[in-house]
């Protein structure tokens, strides 16, 4: 296993269970935002469309093909050399998680 995995394998045994207990304890439209802001942040060309006047349904939808672990993943960039960065909208659930035990 290269350093990046060994980084991935800690993140997502790590933060993984915390990111599914704080977004799983949100209401659907605070889910939907939160989840929205991930995409926007990781893909600030291409940001999330809504495309229908349902847009916690087709979020839902989203998610249910790609699962959660998508969005997680979008929330830490991973080098070569295993060193890795927390974005911004995960720091704030990791914090969310902490005040919650």
């Amino acid at each position: 296993m290269n350093k990046a995995d060994i980084s991935w394998s800690f993140i997502t045994g790590y933060y993984y269970p915390k990111f599914l207990t704080v977004l799983k304890g949100m209401e659907w439209d605070e889910r939907y935002l939160f989840l929205r802001e991930m995409y926007d942040d990781k893909h600030p060309e291409n940001v999330w469309e809504e495309r229908s006047d349902e847009p916690i349904k087709d979020m839902m939808e989203y998610v249910g093909r790609k699962d959660y672990l998508h969005f997680f993943c979008m929330g830490f960039t991973v080098n070569d050399d295993g060193y890795y960065t927390v974005h911004e909208k995960m720091r704030e659930m990791i914090y969310t998680y902490r005040t919650l035990r």
